[in-house]
């Protein structure tokens, strides 16, 4: 059976995708991945047959609508606004790159930005299964992490945010979508359907880390993280003995790239510089350019997550679902400066159960309160006991083993 998993976004959308492909080619399915050009080669270096969308996110980033997605902050309605910039340009590639690998497929899985997949599906009359890697799906207990609200915000306007968040969103992609379409789309979206139809929705991240809302519908699984399978890395000999020497705080924003950037920098190494820490900076997408190995900065392009935190002493970064997901897995604290998306979501999250200080956002920062923020990661044993013991518990999950079980289970009985 063939399978097409799209995931439409950076690495922090892709990597996630391709655990789960990789899972159902050794469950014996025909699993090919859909994503950005961005991550041809090194999904072709996992040996994972890969359908390009010839488009690439880093350099949509590197524009001045992408810029300026990166200050939306907790403004997630600002964000959907402005990703609808974004998309007008690209909107033809990317729903043109999708229909083609959805073409020969027996079925699809397809993340939130990859949702033209689920109409295609449709048009094919194939399944289609909804991923995320963040819990939006509706429910009481928490509002939508694209609006992170209060934890005492009554239950029914926990609910509503998810209807405001995915009418703006179904309102931005409409117009997009229209012209490729073979039928006349619904004015409410697609989200309506995956409340009611008893499709499966697949979850990416620990139930451990944000427990499974108990008013979801039964075909919606937090399944665990995805991760992919280890691959061959050695650290260049002056990381490795960087790291040696003495404690270090690990600083990366992955695929963020905006002018902040630099700034939050300077105030993240004058707090360190200050306290007397060393700092390992992984530049990612950020167009950061330092000057290597000099006194207590090591600055690198980048490093296996799942290799690099457990080798350092807390986690200064922008909060994405997967670099959080590692953090945890190490047993280290993070330290969240969000962007924008879910990031301050999981920030207030870790906050609110004891497992990292709370999130600073952009307009908050300073040496003062990165300082605190630091040392309270340093000094709370009941934080790194907390960490210790979520972190064992987490490296013996296998999301992907659940995720493929779940899907391998929805298509038997479609057979």
């Amino acid at each position: 059976m063939k399978i097409a998993v799209v995931a439409v976004g950076t690495r922090g959308d892709v990597e996630p995708h391709a655990a789960l492909c990789e899972g159902l080619r050794h469950a014996g399915y025909d699993a090919r991945l859909c994503a950005p050009d961005d991550f041809a080669s090194s999904i072709a270096e996992r040996g994972i047959p890969f359908d390009p969308i010839p488009v690439s996110f880093r350099g949509l980033y590197e524009t001045v609508e992408g810029r300026a997605l990166m200050t939306c902050g907790a403004n997630g309605i600002k964000f959907l606004r402005g990703m609808s910039r974004v998309a007008v340009d690209v909107a033809e590639q990317v729903i043109a790159g999708i229909r083609v690998a959805c073409r020969q497929a027996d079925a699809v899985c397809y993340s939130p930005l990859g949702f033209p997949a689920l109409y295609f599906a449709r048009e094919m009359r194939i399944p289609a299964f909804a991923t995320s890697l963040q819990p939006l799906g509706r429910t009481g207990e928490h509002a939508n992490p694209l609006l992170p609200l209060p934890d005492w915000t009554p239950a029914a306007i926990n609910r509503f945010s998810y209807r405001v968040v995915e009418q703006v969103f179904w309102q931005v992609a409409r117009p997009l979508l229209k012209p490729h379409v073979q039928y006349r789309l619904p004015a409410c979206g697609h989200f309506q359907q995956l409340y009611e139809e008893p499709n499966p929705s697949l979850f990416a991240y620990s139930p451990l880390v944000a427990p499974r809302p108990g008013d979801w519908k039964p075909w919606m699984h937090a399944t665990g993280y995805w991760r992919t399978s280890p691959v061959d890395w050695a650290p260049p000999d002056a990381m490795e003995e960087f790291l040696q020497e003495a404690p270090a705080v690990c600083i990366g924003f992955g695929s963020m790239h905006s002018r902040r950037i630099s700034k939050i920098l300077d105030i993240t190494l004058e707090t360190l510089e200050r306290s007397g820490r060393r700092a390992l900076i992984l530049t990612g997408w950020s167009g950061y350019r330092g000057a290597g190995h000099k006194g207590n900065v090591f600055v690198t392009e980048s490093a296996p997550h799942d290799w690099l935190f457990p080798r350092v002493s807390t986690v200064v970064h922008h909060g994405g679902a997967g670099t959080t997901a590692a953090a945890l897995r190490a047993g280290v604290p993070s330290v969240i400066l969000p962007f924008f998306f879910d990031q301050g979501f999981w920030g207030q999250h870790l906050a609110a159960r004891g497992l990292g200080p709370p999130p600073i956002p952009f307009y908050r920062l300073s040496t003062t309160s990165l300082g605190r923020a630091l040392d309270e990661a340093d000094t709370s044993h009941d934080m790194r006991c907390r960490l210790l013991q979520l972190s064992t518990k987490l490296r013996q999950e296998d999301g992907v083993r659940r995720a493929v079980a779940i899907i391998g289970q929805a298509l038997e009985k479609v057979r």
